[in-house]
């Protein structure tokens, strides 16, 4: 009788099993987000663009106190750019509070000769639209199945057959 049961049980975790799956292939495109990062130079960005940046080690070492204990790429928003520097508005902290949540930011500014690498962020409409298809597609396999199941008239799992209990009383004398 046991090996009957685990079969049935078996039989209905196997939908669950895909439903992880399809979950575990979206998280890892989400993963990857629906931005590219491009290279480019500090006469090329604008206040307003996301940027991210290397930041050579000897600028690391003097940020070292602002960073956390990051490491030295940073993604910010840039207030300022000219030739000379980057005014960029970088992330810290984001404290929730019941439904309030508050992101508490910094403004660093950072030479020209302390960057290594600078690059923006724009949306990669290729990635976005893949994602949006397989999210499509994933929920439209679901809820097909989910119709195709109930047109089926599957039954719900048998339940175990009760068993005997045997009731021992015991009279100490």
């Amino acid at each position: 009788m046991i090996g009957n049961q685990d079969q049935a049980s078996f039989g209905v975790a196997a939908p669950h099993r895909l439903t992880g799956a399809v979950a575990a292939l979206l998280a890892a495109l989400l993963a990857g987000a629906c931005h590219t990062y491009a290279p480019a130079t500090l006469a090329n960005v604008t206040a307003g663009d996301r940027v991210r940046t290397l930041l050579t080690q000897a600028q690391y070492v003097e940020f070292d106190e602002y960073l956390l204990g990051g490491d030295r790429v940073m993604e910010g928003t840039v207030v300022e750019a000219d030739a000379g520097a980057l005014l960029l508005e970088v992330p810290l902290v984001t404290v929730a509070e019941g439904i309030r949540v508050d992101s508490y930011s910094q403004r660093l500014r950072i030479p020209a000769q302390g960057l290594a690498d600078v690059e923006i962020r724009s949306l990669s409409r290729g990635r976005t639209y893949a994602l949006a298809g397989i999210l499509g597609a994933a929920v439209g396999a679901i809820a097909w199945d989910q119709f195709r199941g109930s047109r089926r008239g599957e039954a719900r799992p048998p339940t175990p057959p009760e068993e005997d209990i045997a009731v021992v009383i015991r009279i100490s004398f």
